[in-house]
């Protein structure tokens, strides 16, 4: 899972950062986010500037294999699903099921795959003894943005304007992340830079080649306090490291 990340970038570190030309940026309103959680389920999408929806960046190829960044709600909509954020989540895909899966696989298919920046993200742990699950931030050891696998989908809102979504790619757990995402052992998928090209083209086997646990050794990981519990909870002290519950 990832159902919690952060952003504490801005704009032209992620263009810097993924080669975008100014003419091929479309970000709405971007700015830094501690704690950034999916839009609340079943939520009617009705114009492509709604603010109570959750927009974070994303990096795609477009028509004629240009970079471009754009903003995109999270989590994905599916094609059939019209203009509302389904009451099951798909913040998520599941590597592993994403081909096949109805609410995933037209993206698939039609090879809609993009990068999802992130500069850290958020699990939970089951710690044996407490009742309530210890906070960890996990972020690159050597990157100061990663780049999340992500696929992503075309909508139309209510008012008949067009909108992107997105989902974060899945995989097993790796060493670190079976120690801290104990309940299900998942993390997302990161990319290194010299595969986002393989990831955004056309070559499916190739991408999917890529969704494989991320090397344990160039991830760090910090106990941090329950603050970051509350999706509303947005500022600098949600990363502050604390003493773990064990």
């Amino acid at each position: 899972m990832c159902g919690r990340f952060n952003i504490l970038t801005d704009a032209d570190a992620l263009m810097t950062t993924f080669d975008i030309l100014n003419e091929n940026v479309q970000i709405e309103s971007f700015s830094k986010s501690y704690n950034i959680s999916p839009s609340v389920k079943q939520t009617v999408v009705e114009t492509a500037d709604d603010e109570g929806l959750t927009k974070i960046p994303v990096v795609r190829l477009g028509s004629e294999n240009q970079l471009l960044l754009q903003s995109a709600i999270w989590p994905l909509i599916p094609f059939w699903a019209g203009s509302e954020v389904p009451k099951f989540s798909t913040a998520n895909a599941r590597s592993e099921s994403m081909t096949s899966k109805p609410s995933y696989r037209n993206a698939w298919k039609k090879a809609q795959r993009c990068l999802i920046p992130a500069t850290g993200f958020y699990e939970w742990q089951i710690v044996e003894g407490q009742k309530r699950k210890q906070p960890w931030h996990i972020y690159h050891s050597e990157q100061p943005i990663m780049a999340f696998a992500g696929l992503w989908e075309r909508g139309r809102t209510e008012d008949g304007s067009m909108f992107l979504s997105c989902t974060i790619v899945t995989t097993k757990a790796n060493a670190l992340m079976e120690k801290i995402h104990n309940s299900n052992f998942r993390m997302p998928v990161i990319l290194d830079p010299e595969n986002w090209g393989d990831w955004m083209g056309s070559n499916s086997q190739l991408a999917l080649q890529l969704a494989v646990p991320y090397p344990e050794e160039q991830m760090t990981a910090d106990p941090i306090s329950t603050r970051i519990n509350y999706p509303a909870y947005n500022n600098p002290d949600c990363l502050d490291p604390v003493e773990p519950d064990h």
